[in-house]
């Protein structure tokens, strides 16, 4: 029988990831060194035996002991593994401009990420004089020269210098600082073939050759005679591949809710081990076949993740059913709660970053949900008819898993699709028997040719299912969108959620006590929070914003009737009107043309474009846009301006030589090229021209 949920590990979740929060948002440095975690490990011990042998009623005390203990082991650990950024670390500080090293360092490209346009990235440590650890680093690059001499496992000796992996531009954009973080990148390198020196090939590791298998089986499907889209979502769905997905098939997958059936997750995985498991099961008649059942099944599952490429997802996946199947062979079964804390746990001790990703986050939020919602809904009563229980245990699934990720949905994509039942109910059932006959014939096209009425098995299969995502996604109106979700009531949910999760599973716990009175205490508390902050919290919205916007200006101005976007040039520029709207939860009420001169709080605006052409108004903020012809000496002696505000409609390298000058002049001067966009609070906007 399955063992009941495992408190102490349950603990130990909480506490690492606690840890790991605090090591991140702190900004305390502690001690590095492999030997800090021997201590660490003494004092556990003793403290634990301690506290236990003197006195056994202080029980309590010992459990929060140990609560406490991996609170410190997690935040050591995560600035151990992650050190913290550039400028507040001594071992990088032969990296900065100013005392820059121009000797040869060493790259060692790991793997290849998804490339971006026509930039080819790839993750990379970086091994140099000064630092103790290698340092992991993005290398990017858009030489076509140097491309075709990048490849997993090789080490180019380069003076490039790593810059600081910089937040995004706008509010609400995409911010890649916060992205690159999630796999443990803080730095990056803009690579050219002129900077590297030298390079050499060493011998391939497990993640570069599963890499480089599934690069050779893609280029069969790329080959193979069925149309472009189904070639897309064959890459996707076998390989994990979503390159040669258009924009128009992941805008109609997630307007239906059935994106997670294009990006290869737990959800694969799954069907796999239920297909492994009907098609296996003689094994377990056989002698020893408890013993050989499992280790077939870890080798078909490990087989499928090189398959993959050894993906984030699909290898933390593997990892939890590993863990499920390795309980059968020791004779220690262990629950499906159990196993998602143990996986969770050991895959943060490897890469603590993982905390902030959310294809992470999204993954345990779903299984966790799915560990136990359905198995409740078992013991309530499925229909009987087979055909309905089918069909009813496929709802349940679907919406527990939204239950999980719905809010996290929300926050991130600010989109909630209503029909995801509908899409999981009509295309789940065909996912199984497609990705049986994808890995079929991934496999069997090394062997022989494949029978064209395969083939266009296939196609139609996956044209019936473009079909139906397609329809769906036509009732637009059921796929909400632009919902903002603030984090605070993000975290009280998943509060909530985790405390039924794990109390409704506690071993010693009464249900009835848990739902009669200390979930109602917990609610209150979650809305009494709420209230205060609604009461007290003080609305501030910038009243002036200057965004980072190539090749056009865009300005959000606040006026008496609320706030208005000013622009120039023909680009509409909705997205990042849309990104800043949902960012400050303001709604704007409109865009106008950008005025050559207009007042903001009393103090003139004066805009200069490339005709170099500006009024002799004193004291007032000048904004340089589409390279604006100026002499710097002279527009300064001329308006005096009290700053000077440049933004991305020039060219960088005019921004850095109108910044040389105004610095030279001590004049304010700030642009959206140094740290992003440029917001004023505090300030009222009073008159519009």
């Amino acid at each position: 029988m399955p063992q009941p949920l495992n408190i102490r590990l349950f603990e130990i979740a909480l506490g690492l990831s606690l840890g790991i929060l605090f090591g991140h948002y702190s900004g305390v440095m502690l001690p590095h060194g492999d030997v800090i975690y021997f201590y660490i490990a003494l004092l556990f011990t003793l403290s634990y035996l301690l506290i236990f042998r003197v006195n056994k009623q202080l029980w309590w005390f010992n459990r929060l002991w140990f609560f406490t203990l991996w609170i410190g082991l997690g935040a050591l650990h995560y600035t151990h593994q992650f050190p913290k950024a550039f400028q507040n670390n001594s071992d990088l500080a032969l990296y900065r401009l100013d005392n820059a090293s121009y000797g040869l360092n060493a790259l060692e490209l790991k793997h290849e990420l998804k490339p971006w346009g026509i930039s080819r990235r790839y993750l990379a440590k970086l091994h140099c004089p000064g630092i103790n650890s290698p340092l992991s680093v993005l290398i990017h690059t858009r030489d076509s020269l140097l491309i075709p001499h990048l490849g997993p496992d090789k080490t180019l000796w380069t003076n490039a210098i790593p810059m600081e992996i910089k937040s995004g531009p706008n509010p609400g954009g995409f911010n890649q600082k916060t992205y690159y973080h999630s796999q443990g990148i803080q730095h990056s390198v803009a690579l050219k073939l002129d900077q590297v020196y030298c390079w050499e090939q060493h011998p391939l590791s497990l993640r570069a050759k599963a890499k480089s298998i599934n690069t050779y089986l893609a280029k069969y499907w790329r080959e193979a005679p069925i149309s472009h889209e189904a070639k897309a979502l064959a890459l996707a769905m076998i390989l994990g591949q979503t390159e040669d997905l258009t924009a128009e098939i992941k805008s109609e997958f997630a307007a239906a809710g059935a994106l997670h059936i294009l990006a290869l997750s737990g959800l694969h995985v799954g069907l796999l081990v239920l297909l492994l498991q009907w098609a296996l099961r003689g094994f377990k008649s056989l002698p020893f076949g408890d013993k050989i059942y499992p280790v077939l099944v870890l080798v078909a599952l490990w087989s499928y993740a090189l398959i993959c490429g050894l993906s984030p997802s699909i290898t933390r996946a593997v990892c939890m059913f590993s863990l499920w199947q390795l309980g059968q062979i020791i004779r220690r079964p262990m629950s499906g709660s159990n196993s998602v804390l143990l996986t969770y746990v050991l895959l943060l001790w490897w890469a603590p970053y993982w905390l902030f990703s959310v294809g992470f986050q999204l993954s345990f939020t779903a299984v966790l949900a799915l560990t136990y919602i359905p198995a409740q809904c078992q013991k309530i009563g499925y229909p009987k008819n087979k055909i309905y229980r089918y069909f009813t245990e496929l709802s349940v699934v679907g919406i527990a898993a939204q239950i999980g990720v719905g809010p996290l949905s929300v926050f991130y994509f600010s989109q909630f699709p209503l029909l995801f039942w509908l899409s999981n109910l009509l295309v789940l059932p065909m996912v199984t028997p497609l990705l049986t006959l994808g890995l079929v014939i991934s496999i069997g096209c090394l062997i022989l040719p494949i029978p064209e009425l395969i083939w266009q098995v296939w196609d139609q299969l996956l044209q019936l299912i473009l079909w139906i995502i397609g329809w769906i996604a036509e009732y637009d109106h059921l796929l909400l969108k632009d919902l903002n979700l603030l984090w605070g009531l993000v975290a009280a949910y998943y509060l909530i959620a985790l405390f039924l999760w794990w109390s409704l599973q506690h071993p010693w716990i009464s249900h009835r006590r848990i739902l009669n009175l200390l979930l109602p205490y917990l609610l209150c508390g979650v809305l009494l929070g709420q209230i205060i902050h609604s009461t007290f919290k003080k609305e501030k919205f910038p009243e002036f914003t200057l965004l980072h916007r190539y090749k056009s200006t865009v300005i959000i101005a606040h006026t008496p009737k609320g706030h208005i976007a000013l622009l120039n040039g023909q680009n509409p520029n909705k997205r990042v009107l849309s990104e800043w709207s949902k960012h400050h939860m303001v709604e704007l009420i409109g865009t106008k043309s950008l005025p050559p001169v207009f007042s903001f709080d009393g103090v003139p605006v004066v805009v200069i474009d490339a005709q170099g052409i500006y009024p002799a108004l004193r004291h007032g903020i000048i904004i340089l846009t589409n390279n604006a012809n100026i002499h710097m000496e002279s527009l300064i002696n001329d308006l005096a301006p009290c700053m000077i505000l440049a933004d991305g409609s020039n060219a960088k390298y005019l921004v850095d030589l109108w910044r040389k000058r105004a610095n030279t002049f001590d004049q304010h001067f700030l642009d959206t090229y140094t740290k992003g966009a440029i917001e004023t609070d505090g300030l009222q906007f009073k008159t519009y021209l």
